[in-house]
């Protein structure tokens, strides 16, 4: 008999609650979760699709070591003692600077990274390189610098706007709001409510907008100044707020004087003057929000674009309120704060680049590792990632693991980085194990979902990826020995736990910084997961904003708030409303003062140069390449790398290049045929899809292709076409801007 199981999606950042028929530990039927608060019933094809993340022909049983050019099974004593040996002798030879860290946490579970960056500290390293800056570093620090700390990730208040920017962003495809075509069908039926998309290509999202700007590739400079001086011309900008809640606006707004709005929305951009007035007065005057996305993050000036995207939500007052830019209550951070004007901030021994919410930029990790310098890196444990597949050229990643003394990968599935590692550890699958994510982006309601198992593990031998880590941190020494009494004290609840801790810690104040450690050997033991654990000392130390937001919704203070949340927890399958934050959201700013600071010095000559004329030079492609490779588009066909099996798109093309029906015709080339892509990274074959939804001059391919299943490889991986040196001043890879050719085959 089979029943009814609650969890969530685990292939977006959105996490959209789920309901799963299971029947002998398969999952059969998946349906949206009418229950979760968030989501509501909401889910995309692809989390109906989930049952493919689960069962695949590539999932690990045991683990393995590579034996020449192959892999054999080993036991996990053997394995952990083996590695931890390595890394150990690595450390002693080479120093901390040889490792670093990747991955550690998805879209679908992040408690496995706070024991790898402990790990990754005892070794004597901070080299964590993770997804969020192969895409956000620009946008993140600037967040930083806006409102005081790095970790403060503002987010577009979707929802509850009259007017939605999506600029650089197709949501009917690639969601990234909680039910997103819901939301977007909802604001085409009402008179009161605008969408507005700024998009080159007349994307899925832009088919049902009210206004769609469709600019020149790579313009978005151009407009984004044009819109701030169209504004300070009517005197659109709320002056009122300005006052109260921003700094620096006064050393900013000359960055602007004499700007053209007019001849860049016009001669650059190649938009309708009067239809960009319209769009700019309906950010400027009604309650209005910007939803960036892709189109800003990985395009060129990044940094500057992102900066001034806050420039227009603070000065028309669409920042901290209602329905504009907000941030969000949360418990734990996306990271730490890295300021790189810190002295003690780490940077890298090749680039010196610094790390942005405490992470590093994925492009710069084979520099990292293929040159001289005897403080390269040396050793990579990979977790829960695949970057032979989703990171930036491919090819030099490929030389770069070939060049690594030491390279572990811990996954569910035998992927692309997984053959190339020296020992391969099995974890359980997200429907397997307990585990939560930061990603709760809501305000001041607190949103929290634990997601529990709704299967039994594939294997015996599967772990959870923290408890992998916690073994390797025991294997080499730096866990101390720990009082029977805390194990047991973790058998009589969590209350009671939480006293035993504080007393031990009380008499071993040299043991402090270990207690997440502590916490996942003890209490995770006597729960039976690591992940329980570490989500119970989330809750212990949570902000004092969200604890009285916790006590706001009725749970007791002291260790008692701990035990009664964590219960509620798992009480809740669908996810819960745990906390409300009280006060305005500027209280959660980081400034001082409490306000925006608007004025960051080390953009000002970026900003200078980003005249017309510059802009129109710089916009220029080479002759050798007069196309732009969309590389990665969203798409609801691809899932990054997480559906591995073809089959999960029931027989749809997903491996086709989307072209302009102008591009093609010029080109001689026909729907369907094959031809020849060309970047300076690399090239490849593949086919051509004539599509109304490419740009002219622009071809799209989607990212999560090239992935090898039962030894078959399918579709083009687009990351071998992309060079490490196609990147900005952060290292974010120009994925929407990469110079290429189409070339018949004869």
């Amino acid at each position: 008999m089979g029943e009814w199981k609650k969890s969530s999606c685990v292939l977006c950042a959105q996490d959209c609650g789920l309901e799963m028929w299971v029947e002998d530990n398969r999952i059969v039927r998946v349906r949206g979760d009418k229950d979760n608060p968030r989501s509501q019933g909401y889910c995309c094809r692809k989390g109906l699709s989930l049952a493919h993340y689960a069962h695949n022909d590539d999932r690990l049983r045991y683990p393995l070591k590579k034996v020449g050019d192959h892999h054999e099974r080993i036991s996990w004593e053997q394995a952990i003692k083996e590695i931890a040996e390595k890394l150990l002798a690595i450390r002693d030879e080479h120093g901390g600077r040889a490792f670093a860290y990747m991955g550690g946490g998805s879209t679908g579970g992040q408690m496995e990274v706070g024991l790898g960056l402990r790990l990754l500290s005892f070794l004597g390293s901070r080299y964590y390189y993770s997804s969020l800056a192969q895409e956000f570093s620009n946008a993140y620090w600037v967040d930083g610098r806006v409102a005081g700390k790095q970790g403060m990730v503002s987010i577009a208040d979707v929802h509850k706007a009259e007017t939605v920017v999506a600029w650089g962003w197709n949501g009917w495809m690639s969601h990234q709001e909680p039910r997103t075509r819901e939301l977007i069908k909802e604001l085409k039926k009402d008179p009161r409510r605008r969408l507005i998309v700024v998009d080159p290509r007349v994307s899925e999202t832009a088919e049902r907008c009210d206004i769609h700007l469709q600019l020149k590739p790579g313009t978005d400079t151009m407009l984004l100044k044009a819109m701030i001086r169209i504004i300070l011309d009517h005197g659109w900008e709320d002056k009122g707020f300005i006052a109260e809640h921003v700094s620096g606006w006064e050393q900013t707004a000359p960055l602007f004087d004499g700007f053209d709005a007019r001849r860049a929305i016009t001669e650059v951009c190649g938009l309708d003057y009067d239809a960009v007035l319209e769009a700019t007065r309906l950010i400027a005057r009604t309650k209005s929000c910007i939803h960036q996305d892709l189109g800003i993050y990985t395009n060129r000036n990044s940094t500057i674009n992102n900066y001034m995207l806050h420039i227009l939500r603070a000065i028309t007052g669409r920042f901290c309120v209602e329905g504009g830019q907000v941030y969000p209550a949360i418990l734990f951070p996306m990271g730490g704060d890295s300021d790189e004007r810190n002295p003690k901030t780490w940077r890298s021994v090749k680039h010196g680049m610094f790390p942005v919410l405490g992470s590093f930029p994925p492009v710069i990790f084979p520099d990292e590792v293929l040159n001289e310098h005897p403080e390269r890196i040396r050793a990579v444990i990979v977790s829960a990632c695949n970057p032979l597949r989703s990171y930036p050229d491919t090819l030099a990643y490929e030389k770069a693991f070939q060049a690594l003394e030491l390279s572990v990968c811990i996954d569910i599935v035998y992927n692309e980085t997984a053959r190339q590692c020296d020992y391969v550890l099995p974890s359980l699958s997200y429907m397997e194990s307990y585990d939560t994510v930061c990603f709760n982006f809501s305000y001041p309601e607190f949103y929290f979902q634990m997601r529990q198992p709704v299967l039994q593990p594939l294997s015996d031998e599967s772990k959870e990826g923290a408890a992998i880590m916690l073994d390797l941190i025991k294997a080499m020494g730096f866990m101390p020995e720990l009082p029977e009494s805390l194990y047991q004290a973790g058998k009589e609840g969590i209350t009671a736990y939480l006293g035993a801790m504080g007393a031990y810690i009380q008499d071993n104040m040299q043991h402090a910084r270990l207690i997440p450690l502590i916490l996942a050997e003890t209490l995770g033991t006597a729960l039976g997961s690591v992940n329980q654990a570490l989500i119970v000392g989330l809750l212990v130390s949570g902000s004092k904003a969200f604890k009285a937001g916790a006590a706001a919704m009725g749970y007791p203070e002291g260790f008692s708030m701990t035990e009664t949340m964590f219960k509620d927890i798992l009480a809740h399958p669908s996810g819960m409303i745990l906390a409300r934050f009280r006060g305005d959201n500027f209280s959660l700013i980081r400034n001082e003062d409490k306000k925006l600071a608007l004025r960051i010095e080390e953009l000002d000559e970026p900003m200078r140069a980003a005249t017309i004329e510059n802009e129109q030079k710089r916009l220029e492609l080479p002759p050798e390449y007069p196309l732009l490779l969309h590389s990665g588009l969203h798409h609801e066909t691809v899932a990054n790398t997480n559906l591995r099996n073809p089959a999960w798109n029931r027989g749809r093309d997903a491996d086709a290049m989307f072209m302009n029906e102008k591009d093609a015709a010029t080109l001689g080339i026909a729907d369907g045929e094959k031809v020849r892509i060309v970047t300076k990274a690399s090239a490849a074959e593949i086919a051509v899809e004539i599509s109304p939804h490419a740009a002219e001059g622009v071809v799209y391919i989607r990212h999560g292709r090239g992935l090898i299943y039962n030894g078959v490889k399918y579709g083009v991986n687009v990351n071998e076409l992309v060079s490490s040196t196609d990147c900005d001043e952060f290292f974010n890879p120009l994925h929407r801007r990469i110079p290429c050719r189409i070339e018949k085959l004869s």
